[in-house]
C-alpha cells in the first residue's frame, strides 16, 4: 500500500485555505490538515465554511498556544469551536489528550456526533521512554483508535526507538513520529516500517521542526517503490 501524506495548511487568509488545500492535492497529498488556529478568531466560522468541500479528506485542528498552536482565546472558546468543527463531520478532528481528559462532555459530544477524532499528544522537549508512550497509548485508545504521538528527537536513536512503538499498536491507527532534524527519519519511515495511516508534510514552509514538503516526501516514497 502506498504511503499516505497529510499536508498541514497553516494559512491566516481565509480565501486561500481551499486554494492551498487543492494545491497540496495536486502535489501528491492524500489528505490535508487545516490548522484553524492560524486564522483570526473572528474569521473562524468563515474558514470552516470555506473548506466544506474538502472536509472528507481533512483533519480539522485548533491548537492552543500552550499546545504549540496559535489560538489565543480562552479554553472554553476553543472547546466551543471544536464542537462546531465536529458538527461538520470532517475526516478527523484533532483533539489533545489533555483536552479530552479534562472535559468529559467533549468526549460525549464527539460520540453523539459520531465524528471520528484523532487524539493527540505532543512533547516539545524530548522523546520519553517507550513504556511511558505505551501508557499514553493505552489511555488514548479509550477515546479513539486514531491516535497521534509526536515527540522531539535529540538524536537519530530517539527516532529509531520511537519507531519500535509501532510493534505494540494492534487495533490502533497510530501516527507516531518525532520533530526536529533528528526526527526526519521517523516522519518518513512511520508509514513504511510502522503502520501509520499517514504522515505529515508541509506545502512549502515547514509548520513544525523537521517537516519536509509534500514534494520532497512524495519524491522519497516514489524512489522507495522504484
Amino acid at each position: 500500500m502506498a504511503a499516505k501524506i497529510c499536508v498541514s495548511i497553516a494559512e491566516d487568509k481565509v480565501p486561500l485555505l481551499e486554494k492551498q488545500a487543492e494545491r497540496a492535492f495536486e502535489l501528491g497529498a492524500d489528505y490535508v490538515e487545516i490548522r484553524f488556529d492560524f486564522v483570526r478568531p473572528d474569521q473562524l466560522q468563515a474558514a470552516i465554511d470555506s473548506v466544506k468541500g474538502i472536509k472528507g479528506k481533512a483533519v480539522f485542528t485548533l491548537r492552543s498556544k500552550n499546545q504549540g498552536g496559535r489560538f489565543d482565546g480562552s479554553e472554553q472558546e476553543r472547546l466551543g469551536w471544536l464542537h462546531r468543527m465536529a458538527e461538520q463531520k470532517p475526516m478527523l478532528v484533532d483533539v489533545e489528550l489533555d483536552s479530552i481528559r479534562e472535559n468529559d462532555s467533549l468526549a460525549n459530544f464527539f460520540d453523539e456526533q459520531k465524528t471520528p477524532i484523532l487524539v493527540s499528544w505532543h512533547d516539545f522537549n524530548q522523546t520519553p521512554p517507550n513504556d511511558k508512550i505505551a501508557d499514553l497509548l493505552s489511555e488514548m485508545r479509550i477515546y479513539s483508535n486514531y491516535v497521534k504521538v509526536v515527540t522531539t528527537a535529540k538524536s537519530v536513536q530517539d527516532s529509531l526507538r520511537l519507531l519500535e512503538v509501532y510493534e505494540n499498536t494492534i487495533g490502533l491507527h497510530p501516527v507516531i513520529f518525532a520533530m526536529g532534524e533528528a526526527g526526519v527519519v521517523s516522519r518518513i519511515l512511520c508509514t513504511v516500517v510502522g503502520n501509520a495511516p499517514f504522515t505529515y508534510a508541509s506545502l512549502e514552509s515547514a509548520v513544525a521542526p523537521g517537516q519536509l514538503t509534500v514534494k520532497q516526501m512524495r519524491a522519497l516514497y516514489n524512489r522507495m517503490k522504484a
